[in-house]
């Protein structure tokens, strides 16, 4: 008969580290922890429904410290064999280097709590010509809207208001 095992709070800060580098991913989270995935699974159902235990976070930070250090000594390590093998090695070695690179540098990003992507936008302003055209469409709007205008005010000083004519006589009177 196996025995029940225990997990302790650093056991669980250390797997919910690891499970934030690896972007929630539970089967790789189990076999990077040596979690058995239903018990991992059950943690992170807990997790996503009220968030890390307090007693756990406690130790999240240092976990996280530890994960970080480890990570940015063996991108290092990466780095370097990528520098050595450069003027001999064929791409596919330098391929597979330069992964590990990049893995490396998302999971010490995401475990930081930094993003991982980058979003760009990228405005174009239009052309001369389409500018001189938007232009020239809007003078005409301004012009139109100046005539109507214009028309208006007019017809309005012309137009007679028999209430108020008796009301102006005796006052000018």
């Amino acid at each position: 008969m196996s025995s029940r095992v225990e997990w302790t709070d650093e056991d669980r800060a250390a797997a919910y580290v690891i499970w934030i580098a690896n972007e929630k991913n539970t089967r790789r989270t189990s076999r990077d922890t040596g979690v058995p995935h239903g018990t991992l699974r059950h943690w992170v159902r807990d997790w996503n429904e009220t968030g890390p235990p307090e007693n756990v976070m406690d130790h999240v930070d240092a976990k996280a410290y530890e994960f970080v250090s480890h990570a940015n000594r063996v991108r290092e390590s990466a780095m370097n064999k990528l520098e050595e093998l450069i003027p001999q090695a064929e791409v596919k070695q330098l391929s597979a280097i330069a992964t590990v690179v990049g893995i490396m540098d998302d999971k010490i990003r995401l475990a930081s709590g930094l993003a991982t992507k980058r979003t760009e936008t990228v405005h174009t302003l239009p052309s001369r010509e389409e500018l001189a055209e938007l232009m020239s469409g809007f003078a005409e709007g301004l012009v139109l809207a100046a005539q109507d205008r214009s028309a208006e005010i007019i017809d309005a000083e012309v137009e007679e208001q028999p209430e108020y004519a008796g009301l102006l006589n005796e006052r000018i009177g």
